[in-house]
């Protein structure tokens, strides 16, 4: 290791990340049970009725997201022809290997494994679920990945 390069070390919320996740799923399940009114009223918060989009879920995740975002070099996007592993690796895996292996995965659970405790409409409405949650990509293994390429 050459003197000039220097140790990242982890600050304190990043040291205890899962900790915090912890604590927020905590903080989560007793705000339900503890005060069902407000998080109802949460719940019904959503952009036009019946579109089922919650607002606070959504402003949550577009801050999330947008720091994110920040760190994204936009103009690097017509660098891409030069270097597209990541892309093609990113595309390979989001749209033939995690649909396909959620199908399978969800289809092993929901109708032979959960079977006794699920019923039939039940379980075809799980694995749709898995392929569409499968199908969408992890938006951050899409930043990492733009970061590593």
């Amino acid at each position: 290791m050459s003197e000039s390069s220097e140790v990242r070390r982890l600050n304190f919320f990043e040291r205890y990340l899962s900790l915090w996740v912890a604590l927020c799923m905590a903080v989560g399940v007793l705000g339900g049970k503890l005060l069902p009114g407000p998080i109802e009223h949460l719940r019904h918060m959503e952009f036009g009725e019946g579109s089922h989009i919650n607002v606070p879920i959504a402003i949550l995740i577009w801050l999330m997201i947008y720091p994110m975002m920040l760190k994204v070099d936009f103009t690097s996007v017509l660098e891409v022809r030069k270097r597209p592993v990541g892309l093609l690796i990113t595309g390979f895996v989001n749209w033939l290997v995690k649909p396909f292996s959620m199908a399978f995965i969800g289809w092993l659970f929901f109708k032979h494994i959960l079977r006794p405790w699920i019923s039939p409409e039940l379980a075809e409405q799980y694995v749709a679920g898995v392929i569409i949650l499968a199908a969408a990509p992890c938006t951050a293994m899409v930043f990492v990945w733009s970061y590593l390429t």
